[in-house]
């Protein structure tokens, strides 16, 4: 990399820190979750942002313990009708401005008020995590939530904001995904990425000059697969990479220009708790 190339580099990551440092970096895209809806409609996302922030979420890096920051809004405000999810928010953790760890929290129709909410804890660092409810309930992973792998073919690294929103959105359109399961054993549906990124991020000490989550649906745009894609590195080692995994009981298989880089099997009937991920029922939001 020549010494103009390392330079702005280095300005980027210094402007990544500032923005991680002061909360959610200004470049971070999603649905607008404060949207003016019905009042049934603030009064959810009202309990949901302070069910949240009750979750205690801790990366373990070898010996390394480190409490993750929740951002304070909701990345993604989403429902699902054939799911019966009324209303449903994503929210993510990150530990030095990096994700570690993703939550879906959904509000159902059931009439069983044990079966109120639906809470969906994934790890998306590449290290080990614990998360605690408030309400008496833990989980910890057993493996990293996401690999990172080289991303060949990949554009120059642009020099504004704006140019690299648009290569971190062509990157994601390689992926392709499959889900399986469903209503039925063999039930095949091909998954629709969600054109606007999740969570928008950059890390100083992680070496991350600029990086993105997407989704991918089987079901309208409830995000059950996730492309993490990244600049990270500097000088010869710099590079574009990504992360392919998931967060729902279906099979899944993602591909990179249609060729297979990540799967799952169905889960169905496999349990609630999983290496990297768990889900579970709940009366209560907190």
């Amino acid at each position: 990399m020549h010494a103009k190339s390392r330079r702005r580099l280095t300005g980027i990551l210094i402007a990544a820190l500032f923005a991680a440092l002061t909360g959610r970096p200004s470049w971070a895209t999603a649905d607008d979750p404060a949207d003016t809806g019905t009042a049934e409609r603030q009064a959810l996302l009202k309990e949901m942002r302070s069910a949240a922030a009750a979750i205690k979420i801790t990366e373990r890096a070898g010996e390394k313990l480190r409490p993750a920051k929740l951002v304070e809004e909701p990345i993604f405000r989403y429902s699902d009708e054939q799911r019966r999810i009324r209303d449903a928010t994503m929210w993510v953790w990150t530990e030095q401005g990096r994700p570690v760890s993703v939550m879906k929290l959904e509000r159902y129709n059931f009439a069983d008020p044990a079966r109120n909410w639906v809470f969906n804890a994934k790890s998306v660092t590449p290290n080990l995590l614990a998360v605690t409810w408030p309400f008496d309930r833990q989980f910890e992973s057993t493996k990293p939530g996401i690999s990172f792998q080289p991303l060949s073919g990949g554009p120059e690294f642009a020099e504004s904001k704006a140019s690299r929103l648009l290569q971190l959105k062509q990157s994601a359109r390689r992926f392709t995904a499959t889900m399986t399961g469903a209503a039925a054993d063999d039930a095949k549906n091909e998954m629709r990425l969600l054109p606007t990124p999740l969570f928008r991020y950059a890390s100083v000490p992680g070496q991350i000059a600029d990086g993105a989550l997407f989704g991918l649906s089987a079901t309208g745009t409830n995000p059950d697969a996730l492309i993490a894609v990244q600049f990270r590195g500097e000088g010869k080692t710099a590079r574009w990479e990504f992360g392919a995994t998931g967060m729902t009981n279906g099979g899944l298989e993602i591909r990179l220009d249609d060729k297979p880089v990540w799967s799952q099997p169905y889960l169905h009937n496999r349990g609630q708790v999983f290496e990297t991920w768990t889900w579970f029922f709940s009366e209560r939001s907190e």
